[in-house]
């Protein structure tokens, strides 16, 4: 009997751990790469479920990526482990954080079927204050996204991450659909005026039409004090609960985003200080609820 060893076995027996098949693709080379990356890294999550909590702009404009970066950084700050995941058509949180993603969501869903706890870790960008970002995508992604690979990502997502934060931006699909249905808490962001608040009520209605969405709850961006505009008058028409009031320091959110410094390092501010509360009042809410699945996968996925 022959007991001599081949190749791959001899590779194996020396410890490899990757292996490229000939012809090899630039495809198999980054992701070679990326695991081997990963490897080198620091410990992973503890294995236990993490929260999702997704912002949803009512109207284009209203500001759901600088309160959903500035909300995953005060959440990093207060408890660590958190993850932030840009699902906006077109991906602004790298620039709101001054870095230059690599990978971004797209490589995770164009390899969802072989996503693994390594490679997602790899196609994730380290930011201040150890913040893991999921970058969205640099131009238009115009292939079909299934449910199926959507819920692999979060089902790593939420094994990794003690909090995992969603800038869903203006979206509005089958994607955002999925996502919120797994999510604690769905934020609409608006701002205190007719039109916005007019479509926060029909974005509200779109997501709960059919669907296991989460609870939804409303925030005022840029908000101050207007006649004609309670909070009672505001919960009416959009038939959403008020969650918070982020003030309006227009000037100081467009300097923080041009130079690629969030708010909340500011520590001392208004703005600061209310992505803060939000934080807090979010993991508050966390901590009350019930979980929505079975422990270990969000979707009851294997």
């Amino acid at each position: 009997m022959d007991f001599t060893l081949n190749p791959e076995q001899e590779l194996i027996r020396a410890g490899a751990r990757e292996f490229l098949e000939r012809p090899t693709t630039t495809a198999s080379l980054l992701e070679a790469f990326v695991r081997l990356t990963s490897s080198r890294r620091g410990p992973k999550g503890q294995g236990t479920n993490g929260s999702v909590l997704t912002f949803v702009n009512a109207k284009g404009g209203s500001g759901a990526t600088t309160i959903a970066v500035n909300t995953s950084l005060s959440l990093q700050s207060q408890q660590g482990n958190v993850a932030l995941v840009d699902l906006a058509p077109l991906g602004h949180a790298a620039l709101h954080l001054n870095v230059k993603p690599t990978f971004t969501i797209a490589d995770a869903i164009r390899n969802s079927k072989r996503l693994d706890d390594d490679l997602l870790e790899g196609y994730m960008t380290r930011c201040r204050g150890d913040l893991h970002l999921l970058a969205g995508v640099n131009e238009a992604f115009t292939e079909e996204t299934s449910t199926e690979a959507i819920a692999r990502i979060f089902d790593l997502l939420v094994t990794r991450y003690r909090h995992v934060v969603v800038d869903a931006s203006t979206r509005l699909d089958r994607t955002l659909r999925t996502v919120c249905d797994l999510s604690q808490t769905v934020l609409l962001v608006a701002l205190l005026d007719v039109p916005s608040l007019w479509s926060a009520a029909k974005v509200r209605d779109y997501l709960l039409d059919g669907s296991a969405c989460a609870n939804v709850g409303l925030v005022l961006n840029r908000f101050r004090k207007l006649p004609g505009f309670t909070d009672a008058q505001i919960e009416a028409a959009t038939q959403t609960k008020i969650m918070c009031k982020i003030p309006n320091q227009y000037a100081a959110v467009a300097a923080a985003i041009d130079h690629g410094a969030p708010l909340v390092g500011k520590n001392h501010s208004d703005i600061a200080r209310a992505f803060a509360n939000l934080a807090q009042m979010l993991t508050r809410t966390e901590a009350t609820e019930k979980p929505k699945t079975r422990a270990g996968s969000l979707f009851g996925l294997a």
